[in-house]
């Protein structure tokens, strides 16, 4: 019985070409029986060359079994390599035809759900076998092959990418075998800051100075100081204030107006007088400096220094006004009027002494009869002093200060009581 080749691939199958690539063979002997089979046509390397469709069938029906015919019914619906494919005998192993027997298509095709199309090129399927893909700019990737490094968010396998990081640094990245970029390595070479930005630093007494980190991400030298004041906060001078005197630096690094530190102690010693600097702060009879103690014979000597002190007579010292006036046990027994005075640090804009005028720097703005300054007043005891400043004041008295010019004068009931003329002078400055 003869029998014909034939083959049906209603489902794919994987597997190598089947055809040979000779245009005919001679007839095949297929069994054991010597029988000889169907005159079995090859497939050409050529994927667009026609394709033998084999013989009529001397046992295939009239009708079906050849090319574009009915597929007939039984084993070998169709003749030669023809295959069934939707009830049709067809060509196969072509681009775009049916696969062959065993999955099987011409050189350059493979067979893809059933059908032969190309394979190796970019944006085709890969080929099987150990060159997947003919483009060698291609690469197979999840089975296509990819033109990697061409496409848009694709690469070249092993390829390296660098960018920059914090601070002038440098970080890589390496392309993966899919033909994606792999993350980000950890930024490398990083300088000491970043370009452009700037600094600043305290110097000197209270100043800044600055610098700017450069484009390769290093700083630039600082810059001179600038700003700085006085003094160092904490700082102690004891040359402009004289005596025992002493002054602070303040936090804004300039020297305070006054002098309100104290750099000496008191101390007691015999007689009546103190020496420079300090003054008396309390006078008593004592044994230790004489028997038969009739009266002070020994004083207590405390230093010129504070914004305020009480001292034994009636006046204060340099850089110091009296504000009160009173009779102080400590200073004498057997007090009938005032024998101490307190001793106020001359500070400030304004203040009342228990004096007719004021230092220098200030002016009398006021003239009164006050308790403080002793008892007995008939006119007045006590000036109101006010710092020396602005375009223009009133001042008790005849005449201005230097740098001001009488403008008006008239009575001032500030000025004392009883005004009869003129006791106050505008002052304008020059």
């Amino acid at each position: 019985m003869l029998l014909a080749r034939c083959a049906v691939i209603d489902e794919p199958m994987a597997g190598p070409d089947v055809r040979r690539s000779d245009a005919t063979m001679d007839r095949a002997t297929v069994g054991n029986d010597g029988a000889t089979g169907m005159d079995v046509r090859t497939v050409p390397t050529d994927g667009t060359a026609p394709i033998d469709t084999g013989t009529t069938r001397p046992d295939v029906p009239p009708g079906c079994g050849n090319a574009e015919q009915p597929c007939c019914s039984g084993a070998t619906p169709c003749t030669g390599i023809l295959v069934c494919a939707a009830g049709t005998c067809r060509t196969c192993g072509r681009s775009g035809e049916p696969c062959c027997a065993g999955d099987g298509c011409n050189s350059g095709l493979t067979c893809t759900a059933g059908v032969c199309r190309g394979c190796g090129a970019a944006g085709e399927s890969c080929c099987p076998g150990a060159r997947p893909c003919t483009d060698v700019a291609a690469t197979c990737v999840a089975g296509s092959c990819r033109a990697c490094g061409v496409e848009a968010g694709t690469c070249v396998p092993g390829m390296m990418g660098t960018q920059s990081c914090a601070m002038c640094g440098t970080q890589t990245r390496t392309c993966n075998a899919d033909c994606s970029w792999g993350a980000w390595g950890t930024c490398a070479g990083a300088g000491m800051c970043t370009a452009g930005q700037m600094e600043s630093r305290p110097c000197g007494f209270c100043g800044t100075q600055t610098r700017r980190c450069a484009t390769d991400c290093t700083w630039e030298p600082w810059t001179t100081c600038t700003g700085s004041r006085e003094c160092m906060p904490g700082m102690v001078d004891t040359t402009a204030c004289g005596g025992c005197s002493s002054r602070t630096c303040g936090t804004d690094c300039r020297w305070p107006t006054a002098c309100t530190g104290c750099m000496c102690s008191e101390s007691t010693r015999c007689g009546l007088s103190c020496p420079a600097g300090y003054h008396a702060s309390a006078i008593r009879c004592s044994s230790l400096c004489g028997s038969g103690c009739t009266s002070a014979n020994q004083v207590t000597c405390s230093p010129d220094c504070g914004s305020s002190f009480t001292a034994c007579g009636a006046f204060c010292p340099t850089n110091y006004y009296p504000s009160a006036r009173r009779c102080n046990s400590l200073c004498g027994t057997g007090c009938t009027s005032a024998n101490s005075v307190t001793c106020n640090l001359i500070s400030g804009s304004s203040f009342t002494t228990c004096l007719v005028g004021c230092p220098a720097g200030y002016y009398p703005s006021a003239l009164r009869c006050n308790s403080l300054c002793g008892t007995g007043c008939t006119s007045y005891n006590s000036t109101t002093c006010n710092l020396i400043s602005g375009s223009s004041f009133t001042a008790c008295g005849a005449l201005c200060p230097m740098g001001y010019h009488v403008t008006a004068r008239r009575c001032n009931t500030l000025c004392g009581t009883g005004c009869t003329s003129s006791n106050s002078v505008t002052c304008t400055a020059d």
